[in-house]
């Protein structure tokens, strides 16, 4: 019985199990044959199949870079079964002879790039005369998304470039090229990248770097820079850094043409940086108006040490006015030496001097600009007119609008706005502004630079019917090899504000080793500064007034 009653109990189990087995097996059936039915298939998300790079303009829309399609022809070295006949079928078509497609087809084993760049137009000829010759099976032609730079070598360090992988390399191109091209977005059949609206004025631009192409021709210099700036936004209107390069052609471009000096180089500023020093001189209460006799050698004394300051011919009596005209290094140094030295370097950090502006300009320096912990007992005074400090060439065009604006200095700025491809204002730029100097000072330092554009060192600067402020400087600059200035070369610069009564414009030229006995500032730069004045004019940007001494009580 015993035996009868486990066989029962275990023909239940087996029974129960496999009834669960049946059921689990049937849900199993259901979930895949039935559930599966009604399910809803997975697709992956539409993204992106092209990425359009933003344009690049100037202020007034003017484009300096886009993205457009062309077509590269490339010939299936393989498939090719007649060289000559190929060449001869695509050359009225590439401008290139029959024998050069050949020669170029020779440089590859497979596949041979002929020409890239191909426009429209002349690709649609191409494609018809490709296929009447036979040759869909032989001869590609490719369409390409290419960055082209209109205005070539215009601004072509600030603008810089898009390498053959698509990417920003240089300049704005690198700095902005994740807003320029972003990644593919979902739900588009097309991505946009923004907008770049540059403050650069292409006209004006055009006009300073015609100057800088004089300048090199005639002087031979190592390097050129020159900006100019609305004098009451601090917006940069034209940035030139010589040697340039055609932005098309970048690949056959070195790198000393394609460094922007105008961000990337510093020096000695020179006697342009006296305009300066006076200012806080005067703000300082110090006695400029009572004349320094200068007989073309000073030694001063400081502590225990003594010092000779020279200057490269005797002045005679020297007030603040024709100190800028004469552009006297004593004079300056005396006035300059009865400030605090903390009170002098807090002003020159004030002014931005040894800081980073605020621009996406890759490469920017700082320049240098020692604490008075390690000045030596001549460091103010050499400080005073330009030496003992390095500054780039932005630096000095912002502190000049401090000059323009009654002691308020405008933080520069170049790029004005950003927008979407529909030209929806995403960003837009709010410089800042901060009182650096009284506005007395401001004025003063404006007639004095004025007196020196009509009968001083930056008379070659003054055009007739406008007045014009201006301060030349020489600057030696040391040989970094021997640490002396003897056997240094020059940079001959000039700072230029007009109209003087009130700016509207700060013109800067500056020459790095100019070749030839005439190394001057007077000479060199301010030139160029009163021809950019004649074509401001002429373009109707400046407009004639009545040449006079601004009146200062």
């Amino acid at each position: 019985m015993a035996q009868e009653s486990r066989n029962k109990t275990l023909l239940v189990y087996i029974v129960i199990t496999v009834l669960l087995f049946v059921l689990f097996t049937a849900r199993i059936a259901y979930l895949i044959i039935v559930e599966n039915d009604t399910r809803k298939d997975y697709q992956d998300p539409q993204v992106a199949e092209d990425v359009v790079r933003g344009d690049i303009t100037d202020r007034n829309s003017n484009i300096l870079a886009s993205q457009v399609s062309t077509w590269s022809v490339y010939f299936r070295l393989s498939a090719i079964e007649d060289l000559d006949y190929a060449a001869a079928a695509v050359s009225p078509y590439l401008g290139m002879s029959v024998s050069s497609i050949i020669s170029k087809a020779g440089q590859y084993t497979t596949y041979a790039l002929i020409k890239d760049r191909i426009d429209m137009e002349t690709a649609d000829e191409l494609g018809s005369a490709i296929k009447a010759a036979g040759l869909e099976n032989q001869i590609d032609l490719v369409r390409m998304q290419t960055r082209t730079y209109s205005a070539g070598f215009h601004a072509c360090q600030l603008i810089g470039f898009v390498n053959r992988e698509g990417t920003g390399a240089e300049g704005l191109e690198y700095y902005y090229d994740d807003i320029l091209s972003p990644y593919p977005q979902l739900g588009e059949d097309i991505t946009y990248g923004a907008d770049l609206e540059l403050t650069i004025d292409l006209d004006i631009q055009y006009l300073a770097d015609v100057q800088v192409q004089n300048i090199a021709y005639e002087n031979d210099p190592d390097y050129i820079m020159a900006l100019v700036a609305d004098a009451k936004t601090g917006e940069i209107l034209a940035m030139s850094s010589y040697p340039w390069y055609d932005l098309n052609y970048y690949n056959v471009s070195s790198q000393d043409e394609r460094l922007n000096r105008c961000a990337a180089y510093s020096y000695e500023p020179g006697s342009v940086f006296k305009v300066f020093t006076l200012a806080k001189c005067i703000d300082a209460g110090i006695d400029t108006d009572t004349p320094f006799i200068c007989d073309g050698s000073e030694t001063f004394t400081v502590g225990d040490s003594s010092f000779t300051i020279n200057c490269h011919t005797p002045h005679g009596e020297v007030d603040a006015r024709n100190m800028i005209s004469k552009s006297c290094n004593g004079a300056i140094a005396s006035w300059c030496l009865q400030l605090s030295d903390e009170d002098f370097y807090s002003y020159l950090r004030l002014l931005g001097f040894g800081s980073k502006q605020d621009l996406p300009l890759p490469g920017l320096t700082t320049g240098f600009l020692a604490s008075p912990s390690d000045w030596s007992s001549r460091t103010k005074a050499t400080l005073a007119f330009g030496q003992e400090i390095n500054v780039n060439a932005l630096q000095i065009v912002r502190a000049a609008s401090a000059l323009a604006n009654d002691g308020v200095m405008k933080d520069l700025s170049i790029v004005r706005s950003i927008k979407d491809h529909q030209g929806n204002v995403l960003w837009q730029a709010e410089p800042d502004e901060r009182q650096v100097i009284s506005s007395a000072a401001a004025r003063k330092i404006l007639s004095y630079m004025e007196s020196a554009a009509e009968e001083g060192t930056a008379s070659k600067a003054s055009v007739d019917s406008i007045r014009v402020a201006a301060k030349t400087g020489t600057a030696e600059i040391i040989n970094q090899e021997t640490g002396s200035y003897a056997d240094g070369t020059n940079l001959a610069s000039t700072l230029a504000l007009v109209p003087a009564d009130n700016p509207q414009y700060i013109i800067y030229f500056a020459v790095s080793a100019p070749k030839g006995s005439n190394v001057w500032g007077a000479d060199i730069a301010a030139p160029a500064c009163a021809a950019l004045i004649r074509g401001l004019m002429s373009q109707g940007k400046l407009i004639s007034s009545q040449a006079g001494t601004i009146q200062v009580s």
